[in-house]
């Protein structure tokens, strides 16, 4: 396991381990120099015109002619019949595409070596048109190539396409929820990775926040809290101070929100007391916080604030205390913690929450208890989804009419000041 955390660390990192496909300087024509530059030229010119079918009709030929005349060959030659097999309807022609397109893949990693990137295509391959019978090779291959690659390189179909994969091995009992439970892992945390690389990116960002729901999905015949703690007891128990096995079952067991029971608070306690940090105050804090036990949370995370200086751990101490100030009725500390966090779609839905829960104690009559709804829809379209449409249409709801603003002098798009909070907001109105 140690092993495992170790490679995983420079993976992320950045570093790669694995082979990279060869990429010759010079091209090779074969053996007959003339015949391979005539093959390599009657597939290559209609492929550069997008006539696939009469660039695969020579294809075969230049590959016969010059199996080593460069990577870009078995490139081509795997993109249009990756097409082909898309398209085609008859079932017994798709399967004769996709038997080819593998055979391509093999020629590539036999003329030019097993890379990984041929592992990874190659894999997707199986699992997409033999995944009934070849799961276990295609697992084998996602697994050996998808880890080769720094995080930040990974694409999202590899994700998908390594999940479903080790889904299948488990499944079919080829495997055990461990080997579900550890992609889960490494996997949500390369979507980690890329959600933040894309943060300024949505179309990109969303290929990782949907993978990131489809590792949930395939995740959850093995991540019912009963079930995770069928598999980490024993292992704990015969190996009480391995704390990298005690770190991962608290990692998972607070990942899928089980960190109410006693044998969550045990764990959670053993590190935090073997290794102080804000990771361990945060997870005895969710245990108090999963029981209600607030202050007792809120100390715990307020301890876990003083032992780190990490940008990102603060961050996510200040969203917990949010939380609890929210859970409190304490509205402008909850505010107030909101406002330190990093994620603003999470600190405006905090914020726009408590604020909405201030309109009766801070509008001493109808019209100003609708400027404080003005405020929180303000926070809420800020928030950008993080705050429920129908939340906000509840706000709506109870706004000032028109003919109530008139009568007390004001009118819609007018701006005001809303007491308690100090800010001001534009004037709307129910109807």
């Amino acid at each position: 396991m140690k092993n495992l955390i170790a490679i995983f660390t420079l993976f992320l990192a950045g570093l790669t381990f694995g082979q990279e496909c060869n990429k010759p300087a010079i091209a090779d024509y074969g053996a007959d120099e003339e015949k391979g530059k005539m093959y390599i030229s009657l597939y290559g010119e209609p492929f550069k015109q997008k006539n696939y079918s009469e660039a695969m009709k020579y294809w075969w030929k230049a590959q016969e002619a010059a199996p080593k005349y460069k990577p870009i060959l078995y490139s081509h030659g795997s993109y249009m019949y990756k097409k082909a097999a898309k398209a085609e309807k008859d079932a017994v022609k798709k399967q004769a595409y996709a038997d080819t397109l593998i055979k391509i893949y093999d020629l590539w990693a036999e003329n030019f070596g097993d890379c990984k990137k041929i592992q990874i295509e190659k894999g997707i391959a199986l699992l997409k048109y033999k995944g009934k019978t070849e799961y276990e090779n295609a697992y084998a291959l996602l697994n050996k190539g998808i880890y080769q690659y720094p995080a930040n390189k990974v694409k999202s179909s590899w994700v998908r396409s390594t999940m479903t994969a080790a889904y299948y091995m488990v499944m079919n009992k080829k495997g055990e929820c461990d080997l579900l439970l550890d992609e889960y892992d490494k996997l949500s945390a390369i979507c980690d990775v890329n959600i933040k690389q894309f943060a300024d990116n949505e179309k990109k960002k969303n290929y990782f926040v949907n993978a990131q729901v489809d590792l949930d999905k395939k995740v959850a015949p093995c991540a019912s809290c009963d079930k995770l703690e069928e598999m980490f007891k024993p292992k704990v128990e015969a190996n009480p101070e391995d704390m990298e096995l005690v770190k991962k079952a608290v990692k998972m067991l607070d990942g899928r929100k089980c960190n109410s029971s006693e044998f969550y608070i045990s764990l959670a306690s053993k590190l935090h007391k073997a290794n102080p940090s804000a990771e361990s105050a945060i997870s005895i804090g969710n245990y108090w916080y999963s029981n209600k036990n607030y202050k007792t949370a809120k100390a715990f995370y307020e301890e876990g604030l003083t032992l780190t200086d990490d940008p990102e751990e603060k961050a996510k101490l200040y969203e917990r205390m949010a939380g609890i100030e929210l859970s409190r009725g304490s509205y402008k500390s909850a505010a107030s913690y909101a406002r330190k966090m990093t994620d603003k779609c999470k600190a405006n839905g905090i914020i726009a929450r408590a604020i909405a829960q201030t309109a009766s104690s801070c509008g001493g009559t109808k019209i100003e208890a609708s400027f404080v709804y003005c405020l929180a829809i303000d926070y809420a379209n800020k928030a950008k989804g993080c705050v429920g449409s129908s939340t906000v249409n509840a706000w709506k709801n109870r706004l000032a009419g028109k003919a109530d603003l008139f009568l007390n002098e004001y009118k819609v798009g007018q701006y005001v000041k809303v007491k308690c909070w100090g800010e001001s907001t534009t004037i709307r109105a129910i109807d």
